[in-house]
């Protein structure tokens, strides 16, 4: 049987939904009419201000249950 690590898994997309937008911000955000105000630091640090709690509240919502061991007599 083939064992699965969804916690893994949820924690790699999500990394990888982190990185796409912190790079492209570095490189784009002094040029975007919003984000130009905004200080440098900002750029890189905003994509993993709001994503690090969206996958941290994933993997709770995807933790297992453990379930109770039938006792048998």
């Amino acid at each position: 049987m083939r064992r699965r690590r969804p916690a893994l898994h949820i924690a790699g997309l999500g990394a990888s939904y982190i990185a796409l937008p912190t790079g492209f911000y570095l490189d784009n955000g002094p040029h975007l009419p919003l984000w130009e105000r905004l200080p440098g630091w900002s750029h890189g640090a905003l994509p993993s201000l709001v994503g690090v709690p969206l996958i941290t509240l994933a993997l709770w919502r995807r933790r297992p249950t453990r379930t109770p061991k039938k006792v048998t007599s």
